[in-house]
């Protein structure tokens, strides 16, 4: 109730803030987690059942950590920064040195039966580390700028090198963004876009990169003269055309389940999806991946500090590259670059990792709401 004053008392404890979460980030989240439960179990495995569970698995973990980070007061893990950035290098180096490789690749560590992709985790620490140092730093400034390329430069080289091409583009598209955000110059954030470029092609000309990468990154061009991945991307697209307007079903035979269309679990779990859910189930799902940046987004706006805006902001350019460039690599307009579709591609980190981000939003949720109950009304 209102006081005399014309105040608001705010909800007692953290059960009472439970009442602030924001239900409609809520109900998305548990959509698209339903969404990517249903996709791996259709998608063309041999034990879809299995797959099925194990993303339900993620799922549950992934909420068990959300709910606890949720409780927490974001603004707790401010006075942490420098533990979670150690925290980020110790994960990264530890791949390097007991990591299991798997494709080419040396991204995982097994805990018993379980892998774990601490890229994965190293991207929503990286927000935070990235929000409070951009918080209370005049980042327009060439020192404190200069500082933060190096912040990001470790783990995004340690990335690098494992080699994950997908998730370094991440680290740059977060700090790009979160940056600019922070106060940011346009000619430092174009210098560092200049950069990027040169590096790319001296990486190219000097062999930096796999010869699997470069073919990766540039299949989308020419798809059908490009081996095996311009094999992907070529079946990627028919399994979204023949979808038609609503879908073969989600018990047809498809391109997936003959057999003609790689990685339709994890990166073309869309193609797959297409396929049987047509395009209107297609674009059902987009619009849910829409609601979800929008309210991220609108926690941004609500924040009452810098810090919890731009967490909000560097959670919503992770689920904003992901959704574009998965697509659109589906779709033939992209690069492949190995980025899963949030909460429906099958990988039990990611889907963890997603389900908890949501989580530290809702505490920047919760507490805003409840700092504005306290304010006097105008």
């Amino acid at each position: 109730m209102s006081s005399l004053t014309g105040t608001t008392n705010a909800p007692a404890g953290n059960l009472g803030r439970l009442r602030s979460l924001d239900p409609m980030l809520l109900f998305v989240t548990l959509a698209l987690s339903v969404f990517g439960i249903v996709a791996v179990y259709v998608a063309g495995v041999d034990d879809r059942q299995g797959y099925a569970a194990n993303q339900a698995i993620g799922f549950v973990v992934g909420l068990a950590g959300a709910i606890p980070l949720a409780l927490i007061d974001y603004r707790f893990w401010l006075r942490h920064l420098k533990v979670i950035y150690i925290a980020v290098i110790v994960m990264l180096l530890a791949v390097t040195v007991i990591g299991a490789a798997a494709g080419g690749a040396q991204r995982w560590i097994e805990i018993g039966p379980v892998q774990i992709q601490p890229s994965e985790f190293a991207k929503l620490m990286m927000v935070v580390v990235l929000a409070g140092y951009f918080a209370d730093r005049a980042i327009g400034e060439t020192g404190p700028f200069m500082k933060s390329l190096g912040v990001l430069a470790i783990p995004g080289l340690l990335v690098f090198v494992q080699p994950d091409l997908g998730t370094s583009l991440v680290f740059g598209a977060v700090f790009v963004t979160m940056a600019f955000i922070g106060g940011a110059k346009i000619w430092q954030l174009a210098a560092i876009a200049g950069g990027v470029v040169a590096s790319a092609f001296a990486a190219i000309r000097f062999g930096i990169l796999e010869e699997y990468q470069v073919a990766r990154l540039t299949a989308f061009i020419n798809p059908e003269n490009s081996g095996d991945v311009g094999y992907q991307v070529v079946q990627s697209k028919m399994a979204i055309g023949s979808g038609g307007l609503m879908g073969k079903g989600l018990e047809a035979r498809t391109l997936a389940t003959g057999g003609y269309l790689p990685e339709d679990h994890t990166d073309f779990i869309f193609a797959n999806l297409a396929e049987r859910i047509g395009f209107a189930g297609s674009i059902l799902l987009i619009v849910l991946f829409f609601l979800l940046i929008w309210r991220i987004l609108h926690i941004a706006t609500i924040s009452r500090d810098r810090f919890g805006v731009l967490i909000a902001v560097g959670v919503a350019t992770i689920f904003l590259f992901h959704v574009f460039v998965n697509i659109g690599m589906t779709m033939g307009i992209m690069p492949v670059t190995g980025i899963p579709l949030p909460f429906v591609s099958y990988g039990r980190s990611s889907l963890v990792v997603s389900v908890i981000s949501l989580g530290l939003l809702q505490s920047v949720a919760m507490r805003s709401r409840s700092d504005m109950s306290k304010s006097p009304r105008p």
